[in-house]
């Protein structure tokens, strides 16, 4: 096991991502240059001969953004050992003590269950960048889901004319949004025959488009 470990009585960080939050679909992340270059871990490397844990560590850098969740590691030594690409533990051993400079044990929170693990994470620099990603990644996620959402609803509504739909239906958007998630539930194509079964089955709308019952009073 890695010799990182919290002291006695010391309780570790929780770290800002949970489990299932990741960043494995990027092939990049931003490098703080000038960080990089006035940091401790760059004058230690060179001072004590390792300039070749330099490379060890953007080795781990990088496959910390791919692991769950992004910007944490492994704690047992030789899982680090087989991330970093060496091929015996004992090398690895005489690495870990510049590669991981910075690097603490965090608590990482699993959202399923509650539960709560030990990783290694990156106060520093790591855990600002993967933060930051991750922030923006939602922004991404949330505008795709939205524009979805929005062809979907232009599509409804477009079926919904073809169809003679009375127009006070169609622009009633409750409705129009509670057929959207059917469709987006059910993965069905919109075509009439699937419009006209989603008013009846959400809306409480019969066959002939007639409404029984008002999707304003639900």
């Amino acid at each position: 096991m890695s010799e990182l470990i919290a002291s006695e009585g010391e309780v570790p960080d929780v770290w800002p991502l949970r489990r299932g939050e990741t960043l494995s679909s990027h092939d990049w992340f931003p490098f703080y240059t000038h960080r990089f270059l006035g940091s401790r871990f760059l004058s230690r490397c060179v001072m004590t001969g390792r300039r070749e844990d330099l490379g060890t560590a953007m080795i781990l850098w990088t496959e910390a953004m791919r692991q769950d969740p992004a910007g944490t590691l492994p704690t047992d030594d030789l899982d680090l050992a087989d991330l970093a690409r060496f091929r015996t533990i004992e090398d690895w051993q005489e690495a870990k003590v510049n590669v991981l400079h910075g690097w603490v044990p965090v608590m990482v929170e699993d959202a399923r269950t509650g539960e709560f693990e030990t990783r290694l994470g990156h106060p520093g620099m790591i855990e600002e960048i993967v933060q930051d990603m991750h922030k923006r990644k939602r922004g991404r996620d949330a505008a795709r889901v939205a524009g979805r959402s929005a062809l979907k609803k232009h599509k409804i509504r477009t079926k919904m004319r073809d169809m003679g739909v009375q127009e006070h239906i169609i622009k009633d958007d409750r409705a129009i949004t509670a057929l959207a998630e059917h469709f987006e539930h059910s993965e069905l194509y919109i075509t009439p025959d699937n419009v006209r079964a989603a008013m009846a089955e959400v809306l409480g709308y019969t066959g002939d488009v007639t409404p029984i019952s008002s999707a304003r009073d639900r």
